[in-house]
């Protein structure tokens, strides 16, 4: 075995054609943190056996992967997991650049990706991996980041990979969001665009693993209910987003990056609620707000809460 620093590792997905069966086509992802690994359930034997120790085996009962995996906004690997966080492969059109249209699935078996993990050591493949949750964050003055929490099958050993660092495709940068509200989704279009401090959106997948009896191993991992929460900071200019909490307001909702015409993140959400409305009125800064939302279901409109998921770049499939 070899002592190596944590950057020296790599960390590869790949879509899944067939369920549990890695991948061919990779996406490399370099990352800012890793806490993605083997996990175990064990079961301790304490009957009495003349002794005052409190038992004398540990027997293993299942056996997992789990973890988050934190890296920056790259468009093309974006879109593979995508697949897994709306469910679905997306329909693609248009000629480089390419419009990929993602419909959320209401399946609880969302796409699954093999999340390949290699050191000096070794070359790990955790099959049958699906998003757990999405958490993105904008701050000032930085590039766009994200984390994705996966659950998966335990690894596999692997054939050493060459990872391939030259065609990631663009990322995005705080100077690049957009966020919008109008009261229907028709009305983002002409709606100005938010002059916001922070933003951060999670959607989460609660998967969960299908335990079965006669293996150690999940059966398969599924999702379960979809929330969609996250929050956002401006400059208190107005008594808008304390109106909007406490007359319980619903407001459409649009997040874009947009880094021009190859490359574009569009989403949007019909039905925005607000709570938890707060100012930070320091003595010596300018006063400030901040305000919570969730997104819901539209059920006047047949609006999912995710309406619009749409990725432009230069990838040509998913």
């Amino acid at each position: 075995m070899t002592k190596f620093v944590g950057r020296r590792g790599g960390v590869a997905i790949a879509r899944e054609t067939t369920r549990g069966t890695a991948g061919s086509t990779l996406f490399w992802l370099p990352y800012a943190k890793l806490s993605f690994d083997d996990k175990t359930v064990t079961v301790r034997e304490t009957q009495a056996l003349g002794k005052i120790a409190d038992g004398d085996s540990v027997y293993v009962t299942s056996r997992f992967g789990e973890g988050d995996v934190d890296t920056q906004v790259y468009d093309k690997a974006l879109g593979v997991l995508l697949c897994s966080v709306l469910g679905a492969v997306p329909s693609t059109s248009g000629s480089n650049p390419y419009t990929h249209t993602f419909t959320l699935s209401q399946t609880n078996q969302p796409v699954s990706l093999t999340v390949f993990y290699q050191d000096p050591d070794y070359t790990k493949a955790f099959a049958n991996s699906v998003v757990d949750s999405w958490k993105v964050k904008v701050s000032q003055n930085a590039i766009v980041d994200h984390t994705f929490a996966f659950k998966s099958k335990d690894s596999a050993n692997w054939s050493t990979l060459t990872p391939n660092y030259t065609s990631l495709g663009s990322k995005y940068l705080h100077q690049q969001l957009r966020v919008k509200l109008a009261t229907t989704v028709g009305g983002i279009a002409a709606a100005a665009t938010l002059d916001l401090k922070d933003l951060e959106l999670t959607v989460n997948k609660n998967a969960m693993y299908d335990n079965v009896l006669g293996t150690v191993q999940p059966l398969d991992i599924l999702s379960q209910q979809l929330s969609v929460t996250g929050s956002f900071s401006l400059n208190k200019e107005s008594d808008t987003y304390r109106q909007l909490m406490t007359a319980g307001t619903y407001q459409a909702m649009e997040i874009k990056l947009d880094g021009g015409a190859n490359s574009t993140l569009t989403l949007q959400f019909p039905r925005v609620s607000f709570t938890n409305w707060e100012q930070d009125r320091g003595l010596d800064s300018i006063v400030s707000q901040k305000i919570q939302f969730t997104a819901n279901y539209d059920a006047a409109n047949a609006l999912d809460i995710i309406s619009t998921a749409t990725l432009i770049n230069t990838q040509a499939t998913y």
